[in-house]
């Protein structure tokens, strides 16, 4: 046996390519389906049918490469320079289950994040030949193209009759539900393609793939989304440097024509964006993207301003939680929490603006947030692993079979792409965007690896031929020990593998299920058929007792009801799970109506810090500061009207409990101010007449009081 019989590539290829094919017919499936999936009976009809598809679809891949190790008798695994980081990766995610500041979604969360890395190793390890890359690249464009055309007619305004809701640059979201999510999807399959239009040699295939880039740039354009713009540009230009390492001095005799007639595309376009005229004017799309791109509208757009405060206030949770984090998937869990601290800083609330952030639209932040300094460097350590793999190969590849490299080139890009646009938004939590993304990093290895075989060559020399015949000795012995366990129990672990599918599949989908379920819950409040809702919400809590906004809603329905023991206890758990602008605000009532003053208190305050208008932060101030007066905490009262009166000053109420406040100090000068304030603002009211009543019980005691001689 020689050295390249025991590689492991070379390993009953033709016995287990069936099991190959297979797991290359799902990956299509994967690329194919994960774009274009919804399912409308949901809240949210695009996102979880996206993700429950693709951790399925890794899952029956997984599955059939288990198959595939059972079937050969011995487990064996592709070395690459990636796997160590890879797992790293995977370890960092589980184990952050354990500090989680919430367990329950880092559970959920989960399942996103390690199919990329499972997908990865069973690319790897199983895909065997370029003839099957290129089967899973011509899904991947044609699938992008196909959705590119979509978008440009959603632009003209040619759309089925149920998205025609949507208006502007936001009618643009292909079957992604969102503008922001169509882009950072189409960045990946566009800039794959650019560099194979220079490679390949077919006419028709270069028809068709230019085609397909037309498509797919232009939707693009009609996005308007600056980050991805950004990411493409940055990924054309990586890629360019990339063709130049690759063929040195010959790039520009091979391509000048085609880098002059780029040049002049790129001038003409300038021309035509600068110079005023027809295509330019007002309300047409050029003018929409000079706009958009403009110094102007980058410096003073308010969706940039709303960015930085998140990104401060994700340095916060950071600060926090440094080296480990607060747990995958964890960021929308205390998200608003850091925001109300960040707003109760300087001057901060009146100059950024409000919102509830799920992420932090910037991927290496909130890796930091959640797996810490050291699940942000192991993922970095990937990115920086796969960059100098492919560099190397870049490096010695001297056979000018373009379409190879340039194929690797367009992998290299489009990761690149992904990794740009991580800055300004959240692909890594996109299901079609990262599941191409882990896709062309295990593409571009099994470029590579099949390259590296198919090209090894043995050393004749005698020394190395007899080391090389004791390692197959040793592998053949160590193979056939395997072999014979795992064939003395190969029913019994395909049994397993099918069993341990089905159930973890079966956990994979309670949580559509429930999302199901809570989707028919709305539909029966918005009938006003509360009874069918709470039965809907109660089946949502069976599928998925980890749904946060299932138990906010039973509590809100049971608390109209007037069972406010029952729904604090659905509030109090749906705190456990989620976090609402008004979840403190209900349960400080709640607490209220219980004679819970305790408990009642840090909920308004928390409440306060949460709401969005000031104006909505003055009732809230003032019923703080008589929870504080029932409590005698006298000076903490005196804020908290004190904060009322600044938002609004002619609040009768806040003037009134102010002055009890500053009696009960006795600070009566200031009191008489504020008593007079109250007859002055509201003469007739209930709070005139309890402050005449205050003002005549001064004077009495004032007479009661001794004189001074």
């Amino acid at each position: 046996m020689t050295l390249e019989n025991i590689n492991p590539r070379n390993v009953n290829i033709q016995k287990n390519n069936f099991y190959s094919r297979a797991i290359e017919i799902t990956t299509i499936i994967l690329t194919v389906l994960i774009p274009v999936m919804f399912y409308p009976y949901l809240i949210r009809i695009f996102n979880p049918p996206k993700e429950l598809l693709y951790e399925l679809l890794v899952l029956i891949c997984l599955a059939l490469w288990g198959f595939r190790l059972t079937d050969e008798g011995k487990l064996q695994f592709i070395t690459t320079p990636l796997n160590l980081p890879v797992l790293g990766f995977i370890l960092i995610c589980i184990l952050s289950l354990l500090w989680s500041v919430s367990p329950s979604q880092s559970l959920l969360e989960l399942p996103l994040f390690l199919a990329g890395l499972v997908l990865f190793f069973v690319l790897v390890n199983n895909i065997e030949s370029q003839e099957q890359v290129h089967h899973i690249l011509a899904a991947v464009l044609i699938v992008g193209s196909v959705l590119g055309i979509y978008g440009i007619l959603q632009y003209l305004g040619i759309d089925f009759a149920f998205w025609k809701a949507n208006i502007g640059r936001n009618q643009v979201f292909g079957l992604f539900g969102n503008v922001n999510y169509f882009a950072e999807y189409l960045i990946i399959p566009l800039t794959v393609a650019v560099p194979l239009l220079f490679a390949v040699r077919k006419k028709l295939v270069k028809i068709l793939l230019l085609i397909g880039i037309m498509a797919m740039g232009t939707a693009l354009l009609l996005t308007f989304t600056r980050g991805s713009y950004l990411g493409f540009a940055i990924a054309l230009i990586f890629m360019f440097f990339l063709l130049l390492l690759w063929e040195g001095k010959y790039f520009f005799k091979k391509y000048r024509k085609i880098v002059l007639y780029f040049l002049l595309i790129v001038v003409a376009i300038a021309l035509i964006v600068i110079i005023p005229n027809p295509l330019n004017e007002k309300g047409t799309a050029i003018y929409k993207i000079k706009e958009r791109t403009s110094l102007t509208r980058l410096t003073q757009d308010s969706s940039i301003a709303r960015r930085i405060a998140i990104w401060k206030f994700t340095g916060l949770m950071i600060k926090d939680n440094p080296a480990l984090g607060s747990g995958l998937g964890t960021y929308p869990y205390h998200s608003l929490r850091y925001q109300a601290q960040f707003f109760a800083q300087a001057d901060n609330r009146s100059i950024y603006p409000y919102g509830i952030a799920a992420q932090a639209h910037n991927e290496y932040l909130q890796l930091w947030a959640e797996l810490g300094i050291i699940g942000l460097l192991i993922f970095l350590w990937i990115v920086a692993r796969y960059y100098k793999y492919a560099f190397a190969y870049l490096k010695r590849e001297k056979e000018k079979q373009k379409q190879i490299p340039a194929m690797v080139i367009g992998l290299m890009g489009g990761v690149m792409a992904v990794l740009v646009d991580a800055l300004f938004g959240f692909p890594l939590h996109l299901p079609a965007s990262v599941s191409l993304f882990w896709l062309a990093i295990a593409l571009t290895v099994v470029v590579i690896e099949r390259e590296s075989y198919d090209k090894t060559k043995i050393r004749s020399d005698l020394s190395g031929k007899q080391k090389k015949d004791n390692t197959a000795k040793k592998y053949k012995e160590n193979a056939a020990k395997k072999k014979n366990l795992l064939v003395k129990f190969k029913y019994l672990i395909y049994l397993t593998i099918i069993v341990a599918t089905v159930l973890v599949g079966f956990m994979l989908i309670r949580p559509l299920v429930a999302e199901v379920h809570e989707f028919y819950a709305l539909q029966n409040i918005e009938r006003e058929d509360f009874d069918r809702a709470i039965k809907h919400y109660e089946e949502t809590l069976k599928w998925n007792p980890y749904s946060g906004m299932a138990y906010f809603n039973l509590g809100q329905i049971l608390a109209q009801r007037g069972l406010n023991t029952v729904a604090i206890e659905y509030f109090e758990k749906a705190a456990k799970f989620m976090d609402h602008p008004d979840l403190p605000e209900n349960l400080a009532y709640l607490y209220i109506r219980k004679g819970m003053l305790a408990e009642a208190i840090p909920k308004l305050e928390q409440a306060i810090l949460y709401q969005e208008k000031e104006k909505d932060r003055a009732p809230l101030y003032s019923d703080l500061g008589k929870l504080y007066l029932q409590s005698r905490k006298y000076s903490d009262a005196e804020v908290a009207f004190r904060n009322a009166l600044k938002i609004d000053n002619k609040k009768v109420d806040s003037h009134l409990g102010l002055a009890v406040a500053l009696l009960n100090q006795n600070k009566k000068e200031e009191a008489l101010k504020e008593l007079d304030k109250v007859i002055e603002l509201a003469p007739d009211s209930q709070e005139a007449e309890q402050a005449r009543d205050l003002l005549q019980q001064i004077a009495r005691e004032r007479l009661k009081a001794p004189v001074m001689k």
